[in-house]
């Protein structure tokens, strides 16, 4: 269970989060900044309940790229198939992009844009609403994955 959000958190940085820019520049590693000592259990109950958060958020954001995709008249496979050979030229789909299907995966990908925004937007809220700022977050994220005994704590916390 704790993968599954600890992956959901991760996409706070995926999806590229505002503050991330700034913390690309440290020059300092987010870890030493963030050791297990250095985060309060308060801290971390926040942390645990902003993950809690964050997995309903990517859960509404998955089922909303399948409505979207479904929508277009699009299967899921198709789409990724198609996505995959746009990013990748040498990756062939395994049947010619029709036009139509073209312009679908185009009205799709639009959509699918929107749908990033209003998650990432959704997501630093989840993350600010328990009184923690993102790049703080990120540091406790890091320090989380790496550390077995916080994932445990973290683990007991959202049961």
């Amino acid at each position: 269970m704790l993968k599954q959000i600890l992956a959901s958190c991760s996409l706070v940085a995926v999806l590229g989060m505002g503050a991330l820019p700034a913390l690309a520049q440290r020059s300092e590693p987010l870890v030493a900044q963030a050791t297990p000592n250095a985060i309060a259990d308060a801290e971390l109950q926040k942390f645990a309940n902003v993950a809690k958060k964050l997995k309903d958020i990517s859960t509404n954001r998955n089922t909303l790229i399948t409505q979207a995709v479904e929508k277009a008249g699009l299967t899921l496979p198709r789409f990724k198939e198609i996505y995959t050979a746009k990013q990748d030229p040498k990756v062939k789909p395994s049947a010619a992009i029709s036009n139509d299907e073209q312009q679908k995966f185009d009205r799709v990908l639009a959509e699918l844009v929107e749908i990033q925004k209003q998650t990432r937007s959704q997501m630093g809220q989840a993350v600010e609403s328990e009184g923690l700022k993102v790049p703080r977050f990120l540091e406790i994220l890091e320090t989380v994955q790496k550390t077995p005994d916080l994932r445990s704590k973290v683990d007991q916390l959202m049961k």
